[in-house]
Parts: structure tokens; sequence; C-alpha cells
């Protein structure tokens, strides 16, 4: 057993943005990449399987629901957070496991639904968050990220 230390320096004051994603590894270095090219050099994260999906009854259960809205009041109110992101994938294992009969396409029209939806939530329970929301995808060897509108597309 030893002591690892980081190369990177640390910094005592908390980001101010918050990303809420699946924990799907896939996806991890991408969204903080994502983060970064909108100008958020650390993000604080709350990172659990259906991400978004935990933020309102459409998608989530009661139990999981009450942990993630704790964990996300707990995270805005304490580090202060200014920004929100909210990111599902494609081919998430959370939504296949709840969900098995549903078609690829109804299945993402869930996601964004779910992602509208935990927008709604995190808007009307914490004012002066900025909220953006993005469905990830792989495609061509990359991670693509499309900003879910206000009417939902992506």
């Amino acid at each position: 057993m030893g002591t690892f230390s980081s190369k990177l320096p640390f910094d005592a004051k908390h980001p101010d943005v918050l990303a809420l994603y699946c924990s799907d590894g896939r996806f991890t270095n991408a969204v903080e990449k994502l983060a970064e090219d909108l100008g958020h050099a650390r993000i604080d994260t709350l990172t659990i399987p259906g991400g978004a999906a935990l933020v309102e009854l459409t998608s989530g259960n009661l139990g999981g629901i009450e942990t993630v809205r704790a964990a996300l009041t707990f995270l805005i109110q304490g580090h202060h957070t200014k920004h929100m992101l909210l990111v599902a994938h494609d081919g998430c294992g959370y939504y296949k496991h709840r969900f098995p009969y549903d078609s690829p396409a109804a299945m993402h029209r869930r996601q964004l639904a779910d992602l509208k939806a935990a927008d709604r939530w995190v808007r009307g329970n914490h004012t002066g968050v900025e909220v953006r929301s993005f469905f990830a995808r792989g495609a061509e060897g990359r991670i693509h990220f499309d900003e879910v509108g206000e009417g939902g597309a992506a």
C-alpha cells in the first residue's frame, strides 16, 4: 500500500456547475469535455444509472427519485450551483431494463421527456440555476451531444 499524489492542483473552491448523467463510463470523459467546451473548467457530478430519469415519476421510482432530488438539492445549495447540465445517452441500460418492450424510438422519446421533466424540476425548485440538456450518442467513433431544445427535439 502506498500513497498516490495527483499531479493536478487542488482548488478548494467548488465548481459552479453540476452535471447529472448516467454512470455509464463510456460517456464520462465526453461529458467532462462537453462541460469544458461550454466554459466550465471543473464540474460537480451526480452520476447514477438513468441520470435524469430519477428526477420525475415518469421513469423513476419513489425511492430513487427521493434520493436524487435530495442529492441535487444538497449540491445546488451547498456548492452554490449556478449552472446545471443534464445528459441522457443512446443505448442506456437503465431504460432498457426498466422499459424492455419500448422500441428504440419510443425509448428516445421517453429520455427526451425525462430531460425536460428534470429541467422543469430543477428550475422550479432552484431559482437562478441555468439548465442545459443534451442527448449523447455514439457515431463514427465519437460521442456527439445534441442539445435538447424547448420543444424536446434533439
